[in-house]
């Protein structure tokens, strides 16, 4: 192959990578638009919606910070009444964080300005994003 196609498909690459970033980010600030939480914090809330809880050392391999970082995010949103730590009966020193039910309403709220159709749809698109990304990264 020669040394111009190489150029031009790394360009390609970088180009697409950019706009995917770019489009991602900014679909993330449609879904936020006004919200006072972080992007980090949102993601926590839908994290803890879809796993139902975590513990801390989950949060950060998840988010890929150090465990204080993982508390000190999870201590704004328990200050903020949307998480609560709780732990086990089977040992008191594992805790594990979940979401309250005002943690529940908030989630919901960012996505009640769409109809059970775009909401399909959007999850439809970001599910072939994700089995495309898969063929990339395994």
């Amino acid at each position: 192959m020669s040394a111009e196609y190489l150029d031009s498909a790394l360009d390609n690459v970088m180009l697409a990578m950019a706009e995917v970033q770019r489009k991602s980010q900014a679909f993330m600030e449609m879904i936020t638009c006004g919200e006072s939480l972080s992007t980090n914090q949102l993601m926590l809330l839908f994290q803890l919606r879809l796993a139902g809880s975590l513990n801390i050392t989950d949060i950060s391999e998840r988010f890929v910070v150090t465990p204080g970082a993982a508390s000190a995010m999870s201590d704004k949103l328990e200050n903020a009444g949307l998480i609560e730590r709780i732990r086990t009966k089977e040992d008191r020193r594992v805790v594990r964080i979940a979401l309250t039910a005002e943690g529940e309403q908030r989630i919901l709220k960012l996505f009640d300005r769409f109809s059970g159709d775009e909401l399909t749809r959007m999850a439809n698109h970001l599910q072939q994003i994700h089995e495309l990304m898969n063929q990339i990264v395994r």
